[in-house]
C-alpha cells in the first residue's frame, strides 16, 4: 500500500476560500500471486477513514499488474 499524491484542483478564478476539499490517491499494488486481497483493501480504507478521508472513487488499471487506486477526499 502506498499513500500520498495529495492534490487539489484550482483554476484562475478560485480563491483560497473556494477550495473546500483536498484529495489523496492511494495506490494498492497486487501481490506477486493472486492480486489485491480483501484484507489489504479493507486495511487501506480503514486507515484512510481514521485520518478523515472519504472514498470517492476506485480506479482499476487495464493492466492488472498495476493494481488499483483509491481516490479519497476530506474537507480542508
Amino acid at each position: 500500500m502506498r499513500a500520498g499524491h495529495f492534490f487539489h484542483i484550482e483554476n484562475a478564478n478560485m480563491t483560497a476560500d473556494d477550495i473546500r476539499f483536498e484529495y489523496q490517491v492511494i495506490q494498492l499494488k497486487p501481490a506477486f500471486i493472486g492480486g489485491i486481497s480483501d484484507e489489504t483493501l479493507q486495511t487501506a480504507l480503514n486507515t484512510a477513514g481514521r485520518e478523515g478521508w472519504e472514498l470517492v472513487q476506485i480506479l482499476y488499471a487495464q493492466n492488472p499488474d498495476l493494481g488499483m487506486r483509491l481516490v479519497c477526499k476530506r474537507a480542508r
